[in-house]
C-alpha cells in the first residue's frame, strides 16, 4: 500500500478535528481491512482500557510485515508503561501487594522481563517499587517524583508513536503518531 496519501492526508489535516472525524477521514485512504480496524480501535480506545490493548496486541500480528515493525515498539512500551503506573497506583494508594497485583495488569511483556515484574510486583513499598522501576527500560521515561505520572506517560507514548512515525515513513506509524498527538 502507498502510504503517501495518508501522510500527505495526515499533514494538511492539522488539528481541526476531532480525534475520532481524523481517524474515520484517514479511514478512508487505508483499503486494507486489518490496517482500518487498528487505526479505528486506537481512535475509540479509553485510556488504560484492558482489552484494548489485548486486542490490539492481536491485530497487530494480522497487519504487514512492515506495519508490523513500525507499530511494535510503541504498543508494546505503551502496555509496559501503563502495567507499570497500575503498579504504582496499586501500591501507593491500595497497598496491593505480590501476586495479587497480576489481576489488574495486561498480560503481555514487551521489554519488561518476567523476572523485572515480579521485582516491581513483589516490592514492600512504592519507594522500593520506585527503585525497580529506575533498574527497567523505562527509567527515563517516568519521573514518579514529578507530579502527574499520567501526562508523562503520554507524552512519552507520543515520542515512541513519533519516533516510530520518523523510521518508517511508509506504515501506518504516521497516522497513529499523529492522531495519539490529538487525544492529549
Amino acid at each position: 500500500m502507498n502510504y503517501t496519501v495518508i501522510n500527505t492526508k495526515v499533514k494538511a489535516m492539522g488539528a481541526r478535528e476531532s480525534v475520532f472525524q481524523s481517524a474515520a477521514t484517514l479511514c478512508l485512504y487505508i483499503t486494507d481491512k486489518n490496517q482500518r480496524e487498528f487505526v479505528t480501535a486506537m481512535a475509540n480506545k479509553d485510556e488504560n482500557e484492558f482489552h484494548y490493548f489485548i486486542n490490539q496486541w492481536k491485530r497487530l500480528s494480522h497487519l504487514d510485515k512492515k506495519n508490523r515493525a513500525a507499530l511494535r515498539g510503541a504498543l508494546g512500551a505503551e502496555i509496559d508503561m501503563n502495567n507499570i503506573l497500575w503498579m504504582y497506583r496499586l501500591k501507593k494508594y491500595h497497598r496491593i501487594k505480590g501476586d495479587a497485583t497480576y489481576g489488574y495488569l495486561v498480560p503481555i511483556r514487551y521489554k519488561l522481563s518476567t523476572e523485572m515484574t515480579q521485582k516491581m510486583a513483589h516490592a514492600e513499598s512504592p519507594g522500593l517499587f520506585l527503585d525497580e522501576v529506575a533498574v527497567s527500560p523505562y527509567a527515563k521515561d517516568i519521573d514518579f517524583a514529578k507530579p502527574a505520572p499520567e501526562q508523562q506517560l503520554a507524552k512519552a507514548i507520543e515520542k515512541r508513536y513519533q519516533a516510530a512515525a520518523r523510521r518508517y515513513p511508509n506504515s501506518l506509524a504516521t497516522a497513529l503518531a499523529y492522531l495519539h498527538k490529538l487525544k492529549r
